[in-house]
């Protein structure tokens, strides 16, 4: 679901390029252009996976879009930067940049335009219950967005395009409930022929095999992806990594072990990629946000010169959250660089110890191991690394080995080929990320 919200971010922000009012005053008709024009430099920038410039963009865009009275622009902006939040799963902030998009759209006029917004609108709500697993209530709202569109009087190739992402979100969400009425949405999204944006085609497919698969047609289900792995070059990275990873379950469904083993290998890679840049983004958009906050304090006392003393408190207040925020930060990248110098010290420290040398695998030595050990040695570290163990600080080679119930040259031999290091620093990266995901998504980190 993420990598389709992701791919069709391009769109959403090339749809706030279009449904625009002509405005009379020359700076309110700059700051419209310059703010569209933004907007379609960040779409730039995302198409390339460049998503931290991409961020950076979307903020300055909705700062031009603030200095016109076009509530659709201000809107679109604000829904923009609310789905490029959602991306990053910080759905917090999405909501309230989405609520801001909401009350702009509220004060449009009845028409078209609006109910493409409105229909927009939901969608991004019905996503953000998604993330959060809430798959009736988003089904609910992904509902609402089909029938708000459907009241479309002229509809265009974009109102198209929006009525089979809303079909295709019914019926993908409709898959996670069990609802037996998945497969007819998505056939009924991939029914309605347009040139316009065929890349959905994919996503629809993707959606298709795991209904198939979820009735155990796993033949099926492969043939489906085939068709996506065609146009493989023209893939979305989130879209390409889902099918890798529905190719491997759908291939060891069938026992065939060769297959599942290329698909979940291509996966682990291209999903190694996909986090790291994620991490970046969310470093540039909380980057970009506390710079939008800096920008609203002069804002606010350019324009209330009036008075005075309600202007100096309101500043005074938020420099305080700011420079709260910026001490915060500085705090955290002290914690976040003492415990990766513990780290370090653990590693020397367990390097030097005398008892590794008789458990750990000499890098020279080459250890033939059966490829169904391999793989099931493989998805065992793969559910280690999610149950967070490795933070328990006397962790040893062995006693993962004894762990995972295995042996050391085993265990040595995967993680140096599959991961590309030797046991203590694979360790040691684990733990750094996890401390980088809790200090972005708990403040008492």
């Amino acid at each position: 679901m993420d990598m389709f919200r992701r791919f069709f971010f391009c769109y959403f922000l090339i749809a706030s390029l279009v449904f625009g009012q002509n405005i009379l005053s020359n700076d309110n008709d700059f700051n419209k252009k310059k703010s569209e024009e933004l907007a379609s430099l960040a779409v730039s920038y995302f198409k390339n996976n460049d998503l931290k410039k991409s961020t950076e963009l979307l903020f300055k865009a909705k700062e031009y879009a603030e200095k016109t009275n076009d509530y659709a622009l201000i809107a679109r902006m604000n829904g923009s930067i609310a789905h490029q939040y959602i991306q990053l799963n910080l759905n917090d902030k999405a909501k309230f940049y989405l609520d801001n998009a909401i009350k702009q759209i509220n004060k449009l006029p009845e028409g078209d335009k609006k109910k493409l917004l409105k229909t927009l609108s939901y969608l991004e709500i019905g996503n953000i219950d998604f993330d959060e697993e809430n798959y009736q209530k988003a089904s609910e709202y992904y509902k609402k967005s089909l029938r708000e569109i459907e009241l479309v009087k002229n509809p265009d190739e974009q109102a198209i395009y929006h009525h089979r992402r809303s079909l295709y979100n019914i019926g993908n969400s409709y898959y996670y409930i069990k609802n037996d009425s998945a497969e007819i949405y998505l056939n009924k999204a991939l029914a309605i022929k347009s040139n316009y944006n065929k890349e959905i085609n994919y996503f629809i497919y993707n959606a298709l095999s795991q209904v198939y698969a979820g009735r155990k047609e796993y033949q099926r289900a492969i043939d489906t992806l085939k068709i996506v792995l065609k146009h493989k070059n023209d893939l979305d990275t989130r879209l390409l990594s889902d099918v890798y990873y529905n190719l491997s379950k759908d291939y060891k469904a069938l026992n065939n072990q060769s297959q599942y083993s290329l698909y979940n290998e291509e996966f682990i890679k291209l999903n190694r990629s996909i986090r790291e840049s994620e991490m970046k983004a969310i470093s540039s958009a909380i980057n970009a946000e506390q710079k939008d906050y800096k920008d609203a304090i002069s804002d606010a006392d350019s324009s209330k010169k009036n008075i005075v003393i309600i202007a100096t408190v309101f500043v005074l207040v938020l420099a305080g959250a700011i420079i709260f925020l910026l001490y915060r930060r500085k705090k955290e990248r002290k914690v976040f660089e003492n415990i990766i110098y513990k780290l370090e010290s653990d590693k020397i420290v367990s390097t030097e110890n005398k008892l590794e040398p008789a458990v750990e695998i000499q890098k020279d030595s080459s250890v033939q191991i059966p490829n169904s050990v391999e793989q099931d040695l493989l998805e065992k570290l793969q559910k280690f690394e999610e149950s967070e163990k490795f933070t328990n600080s006397k962790l040893t080679i062995a006693s993962l080995a004894l762990q995972l119930k295995t042996n050391t040259s085993y265990l040595s031999e995967v993680i140096n080929k599959y991961k590309g290091k030797n046991f203590n620093t694979y360790i040691n990266e684990l733990r750094i990320a996890y401390i980088c995901q809790k200090i972005y998504n708990h403040k008492e980190y």
